[in-house]
């Protein structure tokens, strides 16, 4: 996606992962995912280039502060990291994606450090806000992210998070495409994420329809933004 660059010579920092989560026993690379081998041309897909424009409907909905710290999970290559960035103290952009983090690494933000990990393995500080574009619907058990989302923001934090609305699968593709883009689910209905929200104590949630991704099916697929606060 395009982004406002840093200066240069100053790059994006890439940490290891938490010293909680061991590394694997075995020497051989870690199998590529399909995000790892879409990775270097991910900002030119259809797709992406569609999402570009949610940056812009998540700014004018969240405020953001020159103090704040901010965690983009599943970041990619940093559609949201790279727009709210100049907005604020620091990002925190999390992806378990090594490929996806090193193209944002690229883009040479100085105040944006990605981090390869599962956000369930902890996370190393506490954030006043967390961001999500179209990456909720690869995890499984949302009710557990999002009580991650809770644990991981400081109180009154806020959440902001871009997905599908309820869909039949055929975003994405059939069955097997699916499978191979580790998708859990068609999307959400709203009623059922913001009960779960709930559960993990936010308060004030709401829904927008943001946009409409126009898919190569010939169907449009609509896109929300929930946004909610930490009620502790």
């Amino acid at each position: 996606m395009d982004a406002m660059v840093a200066p240069l010579g100053q790059n994006v920092q890439v940490l290891p992962l938490l010293e909680t989560e061991p590394m694997p026993a075995s020497s051989a690379p870690a199998p590529r995912t399909h995000f790892d081998a879409a990775a270097r041309d991910w900002d030119q897909r259809p797709m992406s280039m569609q999402l570009a424009s949610v940056p812009e409907h998540l700014l004018a909905q969240v405020p953001f502060f020159a103090d704040h710290q901010v965690l983009d999970f599943g970041a990619g290559t940093g559609l949201l990291s790279t727009a709210i960035a100049p907005k604020v103290a620091h990002v925190t952009a999390l992806d378990t994606s090594a490929q996806m983090l090193q193209v944002l690494n690229e883009k040479g933000f100085a105040n944006i450090t990605t981090r390869q990990q599962d956000i369930f393995a902890g996370l190393p500080q506490r954030y006043h806000t967390v961001v999500s574009c179209m990456a909720l619907h690869h995890v499984a058990d949302t009710a557990a992210l999002l009580h991650a989302f809770a644990g991981a923001l400081h109180s009154g934090g806020r959440i902001a998070l871009v997905d599908l609305y309820g869909e039949d699968g055929s975003f994405h593709g059939d069955k097997e495409t699916n499978a191979a883009k580790g998708v859990q689910h068609f999307g959400f209905a709203p009623e059922a994420l913001q009960a779960q929200a709930e559960q993990a104590g936010f308060a004030d949630i709401a829904f927008s329809h943001i946009q409409d991704m126009q898919h190569r099916n010939g169907r449009a697929y609509p896109l929300f933004l929930m946004t909610g606060r930490l009620a502790y």
